[in-house]
């Protein structure tokens, strides 16, 4: 590798070269290594994984997330921490079937059986989680996330599965598992039941119908009215519910009557636009309990002809609410968790002729081979003709969708097996107390979703995923749950090769209790079961259980919010049962990529940015940079290309300081090895830059660690280009040009050596292709003895010998004086190149004399003062008076006169010749020669004056005003001139 610093900076150059050194040394593996054996008895840093899905590409969202990861990871590897940083995949599970399912055009689960069979479908599942680890790979080494891939867990392993075996065992054996008939939420697609807790993750705003319907009371003239935003259900229907404290009038509008919520009777009369009622009688709720009515739906549904109570009567039920509809709620036992409860507790029938698969039956009569959403129109239709309809309108509101595969769900009736997370509520909020939560609102967010869980349906009915290792007696329901996959084997006497499906539902064993049959629950685990165990699993994977002591907590996961009912969630339940405590330390959660018009990205809205074509525009360092830069982590950020390139920017800042060094360092040959004598002549300035360094360093680490990643990025890069490149720079770079060996030269030298050493490895952590290659440049260049790798130095503050906290005071100051010179220039109107004649500045510290020389020659040469005096007192006959900061004065003595205005044109001269220089690519220590042409008198006489000036400033060794025909033709104030250079 040359290492070398072209003219013409290229990230894509820079991150090619870096990633092919990476990938030659092997310095990614080398650097965890190093981390984890070669720094025991260090503090440790764990990380744990959240495991992306096997199942898709990496997106702009993904890469932000990782982004973070990598951050923390480099910023613990780099302050000298024994690091874990195992890597995982989330390679089983319903995510992978279905992108499996794309690739067959197979659009149900009854498909995978009949076109392609369960063992060829598994198969496919194992190859497409191959390929889609391959590609995650690369963009991770791609964007320079470094996690341990080479031992990185997979939830597919048979020794990782073993401990989704181990909780269940473990969960059984306390009495926390169990089999129950229930409704529960079922993606009719997918085929198979959800959690809970998934049914946030896929909630949708979506418009329903809104109907308010008559109910004929039997053997009475009134009508009960109902409500219902699932018309659908109304086939099922087997109850009417009522608030039993509520109060209920009978009224009668146009001729009939009607049984409504007294509270609720004003809002349905104005949608009826009904002025006034005729109200006949008033009942409590629970007056009305056992009151029969004849089924709405008894003609369409042969069914519902024959409906007799307890079914078809009024019900209470205390969730009924009088917020909105009737106070009357329809209820289908088959359809609703509540209506499920209601319908145990009277004795109602769950009935429904609805399929699993989300199409109604035969015995739906009118509504057979309707799919249920579609259904909604004709009930409401039916409804209609027989004028049971009072009024329907459309609704807004959030219903649950499949979170992987985006069909409505139905809550459906079947057998499933449940955790029992209900009887360890408590012990789980105790444990949430060991975890700090970054954000600090993520606490009362998660303790708020763990105390109203319900029990975890833990069973899914597909194939590729970890097998529920439950056997189960068809004789007399005895039930063996089997922790390992070694206690099957000792059981069955047979060799398992392979614990997934199909092969371990061949073992069938004997009853122990009756000598029945005992055959495998035809179940796979809910997948956030799987990544739900990481915390254990991924050590027992790689047989390294004796790390689980030190490891464990984990000092550190992030994900986004929505994680805190999904992984954060199944790990802190997990946990609780195998070890009786949190499984993290430190929770983080970062926030959604937005389009550049703040719309959240999605495949459908077609809107989605993928992480490759983000770095093939930007490359990877401006995509961290601008992810850490730009917002808190906990943030959504506009992805916005214009500001990822001018965050970016930055680096291109960057890279200049060091070439500037490298050149004149080179032309000097100056190198490090006399340091520590060399910054004995440091100045002012000198340690001003040095202080505010060691500031930085303390501050940007300390924000970090609190992943506050926004002010940790903002206060290095804001340094670097800000301080470092815009003051620093500028106040020193005429000491470089001096000819001759100076101590105060080469005091600038080993100042931005020292500043940018110790800048680098701190920069790693967010920007690490650029932290690389220019620490190797200037190790190779200027000949220092370096590391392999940047990412194997430590962040360090620097030895209180050359910190000076007065002369950081001093110079901030004499900045403050700087900038409010220049908002006087630019309140009048005045170039900034062209001189103020004299000012005087008036401070409030005590300065020496040595001092008062560098604050003037400072100020004289950033704010294009020819004479700047520090005094003790006002002095007399100022043009201005400037107050800073601080308490100090500027005052603006004289302005300007013909030799000031000679001035300002020969450094306008020199910022024309220095464009052209850098249009030719010149290196700084290029010299050249330089032929002008102008008819302007007061140019001529500008050239004349300050011909060594100008000659020094632009490194030309001839200057001459003559004849030019080429070259290139400014103008200044009106004033003409053409400008021809040539490298000698």
């Amino acid at each position: 590798m040359s290492w070398s610093l072209p003219n013409n900076y290229s990230f894509e150059d820079i991150e090619r070269e870096v990633s092919e050194y990476w990938n030659k040394n092997g310095i990614r593996k080398k650097v965890l290594e190093k981390a984890w054996k070669e720094r025991e008895g260090r503090p440790l840093f764990t990380f744990l994984e959240g495991p992306p899905t096997t199942n898709g590409f990496m997106h702009a969202g993904h890469a932000r997330g990782r982004i973070y990861k990598d951050v923390m990871i480099r910023l613990h590897l780099l302050r000298g921490y024994r690091v874990w940083a195992q890597g995982g995949w989330d390679t089983q599970g319903l995510p992978v079937e279905i992108e499996v399912e794309k690739k067959f055009g197979v659009k149900s689960k009854r498909e995978i059986e009949e076109k392609i069979g369960v063992s060829r479908f598994i198969e496919e599942c194992k190859k497409s989680v191959d390929f889609y680890i391959n590609e995650w790979i690369k963009d991770n080494e791609r964007l320079a996330v470094w996690l341990d891939y080479e031992n990185a867990y997979q939830t597919r392993h048979p020794r990782y599965l073993e401990t989704v075996w181990s909780f269940l065992k473990k969960a059984h054996d306390h009495g926390l598992l169990y089999r129950d008939y229930r409704v529960v939420p079922r993606c009719p697609r997918c085929g198979t039941a959800l959690s809970n807790h998934e049914l946030s993750l896929g909630a949708e705003v979506v418009r329903d119908p809104s109907l308010y319907f008559k109910v004929k009371a039997k053997n009475n003239d009134f009508y009960f009215i109902a409500w219902t935003t699932t018309p659908w259900t109304i086939i099922a229907n087997r109850a009417l519910a009522v608030n039993p404290d509520a109060e209920y009038v009978l009224v009668e509008i146009k001729g009939e009557k009607y049984l409504i919520a007294e509270q609720l009777l004003d809002s349905i009369l104005s949608k009826l636009n009904v002025s006034s009622v005729n109200k006949i009688s008033k009942f409590k709720g629970k007056e009305l309990v056992g009151m029969s009515y004849l089924h709405p739906l008894a003609e369409e549904v042969p069914a519902n002809a024959n409906c007799i109570p307890p079914n078809c009567t009024v019900v209470a039920a205390e969730y009924v609410t009088l917020t909105e509809g009737t106070g009357i709620v329809h209820t289908a036992p088959a359809h609703g968790p509540e209506d499920f409860e209601t319908g145990s507790r009277y004795g109602l029938q769950v009935w429904t002729p609805l399929r699993d698969n989300g199409y109604f039956g035969e015995d739906a009569g009118a509504f057979a081979g309707l799919w249920f959403k579609d259904a909604n129109k004709k009930v409401i239709e039916a409804l209609a003709k027989k004028g049971l309809v009072l009024l329907s309108e459309e609704v807004e509101h959030e219903y649950p969708h499949c979170w992987r595969c985006g069909t409505p769900l139905i809550y459906y009736p079947s057998a499933q097996w449940f955790f029992k997370t209900t009887a360890i509520i408590e012990k789980m909020r105790n444990a949430l107390n060991e975890t700090t939560f970054r954000p600090n609102w993520g606490y009362s967010r998660m303790d708020s979703w763990v105390s109203s869980s319900r029990d975890w349906c833990i069973s899914r009915e597909r194939y590729w995923g970890t097998p529920l290792p439950i056997w189960r007696c068809e004789k007399c329901g005895y039930t063996q749950v089997f922790g390992s996959i070694e206690e099957l084997e000792k059981a069955s006497g047979r060799k398992l090769e392979d614990p997934h499906k199909p092969a371990i539902d061949e073992i069938v064993l004997k009853c122990p209790r009756c000598g029945g049959e005992m055959r495998r629950e035809p179940f796979v685990a809910d997948v956030w079961a799987d990544s739900g165990v990481a915390h254990t699993a991924a050590l027992r994977q790689l047989n390294l259980e004796g790390l689980h002591s030190l490891i464990y907590p984990y000092s550190f996961a992030l994900e986004p919010p929505e994680q805190v009912r999904g992984w954060f969630y199944t790990l802190l339940i997990t946990s609780t049962i195998l070890h009786g405590r949190s499984p993290y330390r430190t929770l983080g959660m970062h926030g959604l990529i937005l389009d550049s018009q703040g719309q959240k990205m999605s495949k459908s809205k077609g809107n989605v940015v993928m992480a490759r074509d983000a770095m093939r525009r930007h490359g990877a360092d401006q995509l961290r940079l601008f992810m850490c830069y730009r917002n808190s982590p906990w943030q959504d950020i506009r992805y916005v290309d214009k500001e990822i390139t001018e965050i970016g920017g930055k680096l291109r800042i960057i890279y200049n300081v060091v070439k500037f060094l490298v050149s004149y360092a080179q032309l000097d040959k100056w190198n490090p090895n006399k340091l520590e004598e060399d910054l004995k002549f440091v100045t002012l300035v000198d340690r001003w830059i040095l202080t505010k360094l060691n500031k930085v360093i303390k501050e940007s680490v300390e924000n970090a660690e609190n992943f506050e990643l926004h002010l940790a990025s903002k206060a290095l890069y804001d340094f670097l280009v800000e301080d470092l490149s815009h003051r620093y720079i500028v106040a020193v770079r005429r000491r470089v040009w001096i000819e001759e060996e100076a101590p105060e030269k080469r005091a600038t030298y080993a100042t931005l050596y020292t500043v940018l050493k110790r800048s680098l490895p701190l920069m790693a952590a967010f920007t690490p292709y650029h932290a690389e290659y220019l620490y190797q440049a200037i190790a190779k260049n200027l000949g220092f003895e370096s590391k392999e790798s940047v990412m194997m130095e430590e962040i360090s503050e620097l030895p209180e010998g050359v910190l000076d906290s007065r002369g950081e005071s001093i110079i901030e100051n004499a900045f403050k004086a700087v900038d409010a010179i220049l908002a006087y220039r630019a309140s009048k109107g005045m170039r900034r190149r062209m001189p103020i004649k004299r000012v005087s500045l008036l401070l409030e510290q005590q300065l020496t004399d040595g001092e008062k020389r560098e604050v003037a020659e400072l100020i004289s040469g950033m704010a294009n003062v020819t004479s700047v005096d520090i005094v003790g007192e006002p002095p007399k006959g100022y043009v201005s008076e400037i107050s800073i900061e601080g308490g100090s004065k500027v005052f603006i003595i004289e302005e300007s006169d013909e030799e000031t205005l000679l001035l300002g044109y020969a450094k306008e001269l020199i910022r024309r010749i220095q464009l052209m220089r850098k249009e030719a690519r010149l290196n700084y220590d290029d010299f050249i020669e330089v032929e002008l042409s102008t008819p302007s008198e007061t140019l001529k006489k500008a050239i004349e004056h300050h011909k060594g000036y100008i000659m020094s400033e632009t490194r030309a060794s001839v200057l001459k005003e003559g004849r030019v025909d080429s070259g290139k033709e400014f103008e200044i104030d009106e004033e003409k001139v053409r400008i021809q250079i040539k490298k000698v």
